[in-house]
């Protein structure tokens, strides 16, 4: 079997790929996915949408991004889910000066945001406690999406352009002969031939990369998300919340859920077996996680414990994705997102497609170079992906 580009990955880094590729008339697209559509590191994301980012590219790329997300039935079709509802951040008192420049910088690439004194947050969300707080960003064009519906939609799309998917076919190998790559070997044993092929393999990009003789500086940590039920006197579904100062997000659903979790837990400190992922969490760990939830939003303290799951990060050592042809010509890295896959992946998606046709990318591709982590000590921790 042979194929002009071979993406392995179904989730929403190589479904997006795919539909841009076709898109720009590429021709005789293969995408390989080891399980189901979204199956891995999408299907278990909380699929919030925030634009605080510290460099000036991904500021770009959630900004064209969240473009794509409020006109999605048109850009690629079909519903993803996306709710507006807007995000709130909250950031201790030393941030405050941090913040304050980097939603300068937002504002220059189109992005609206607004610095709230702690106490004027409440005219947003008045259930938040402010406490602590050295200033609250007001994003009133964020929100939260469905990630396994973009990724099928994507894929939808792309299957309507010609790109051929096939699901349950792991990908065990990447073929090579000198110091380009020739394709991919499968589980069933299937030698495909093709001069591209792009790794968007998520969790298990690492590993894959390995079998070419490519080291990714990649860690997958680990990220437990819960879901509570909200009191019927919560009242009305609350924004995206997250809290940096004292470590918890909050992100509605419907049914009245909210789904929550850390943002103390650095974790690529937790690495954690990507086979393990959706695995169930017990209820004593996820109790300092809910005591912390109920500390910023206190009306969630009434909240019933439902469940919760093992999500999981591929993460970098400065927490941005890696968008580069590796040393392996012809092999292409879309991974490392660091738990921004979902809000990126219209952006990375187009971003990688001009590369890979020799257009110019609409984001300089220099901050997401593979080379970054040895020609400089690129390091980070999970708030730098906020501020730095």
């Amino acid at each position: 079997m042979t194929a002009g580009v071979v993406i392995v990955g179904g989730g929403v880094i190589g479904t997006s790929l795919a539909f841009q590729l076709a898109a720009r008339g590429v021709r005789d697209i293969l995408l390989l996915e080891r399980a189901t559509l979204a199956a891995g590191g999408t299907g278990y994301s909380v699929g919030i949408i925030r634009q605080l980012y510290p460099t000036r590219e991904a500021r770009q790329m959630v900004k064209r991004s969240l473009g794509v997300f409020q006109r999605f039935a048109d850009a690629v079709g079909g519903d993803a889910g996306f709710v507006a509802c807007g995000a709130l951040i909250g950031v201790a008192p030393a941030m405050r000066t941090a913040l304050e420049a980097v939603v300068a910088e937002q504002r220059g690439v189109g992005i609206r945001a607004e610095i709230l004194e702690p106490s004027e947050a409440g005219r947003v969300e008045p259930r938040i406690d402010p406490a602590g707080l050295g200033a609250v960003l007001w994003e009133p064009e964020s929100g939260y999406g469905d990630p396994t519906a973009v990724a099928t939609c994507y894929a939808h799309a792309a299957r309507r352009l010609g790109v051929r998917i096939e699901q349950g076919l792991a990908v065990t190998s990447i073929a090579t002969a000198g110091d380009r790559v020739t394709g991919v070997v499968t589980a069933r044993g299937d030698r495909i031939e093709a001069p591209i092929v792009v790794n968007a393999a998520g969790l298990w990009a690492r590993a894959l990369a390995r079998t070419a003789g490519v080291d990714l500086p990649i860690v997958v940590g680990r990220h437990p998300v819960f879901v509570v039920e909200r009191d019927p006197s919560f009242g009305r579904p609350h924004v995206v919340y997250l809290d940096l100062a004292g470590g918890a997000y909050v992100r509605p659903e419907t049914g009245n859920l909210t789904l929550t979790g850390s943002l103390t837990d650095d974790e690529a400190r937790h690495p954690v077996d990507p086979e393990r992922l959706g695995a169930g969490v017990p209820l004593d760990e996820a109790e300092p996680a809910l005591e912390r939830t109920s500390r910023a939003v206190p009306a969630l303290a009434q909240a019933r414990y439902r469940r919760g799951w093992v999500g999981a990060f591929d993460i970098t050592p400065d927490w941005m994705p890696i968008l580069d042809e590796s040393p392996l010509e012809g092999l292409w890295i879309a991974a490392g997102m660091s738990g921004h896959g979902f809000k990126l992946a219209p952006a990375v998606g187009e971003h990688l497609a001009a590369l890979l046709t020799g257009a110019a990318p609409p984001v300089d591709p220099a901050p997401f170079r593979l080379a970054r982590f040895v020609s400089r000590a690129a390091a980070g921790t999970f708030l730098a992906s906020y501020l730095r």
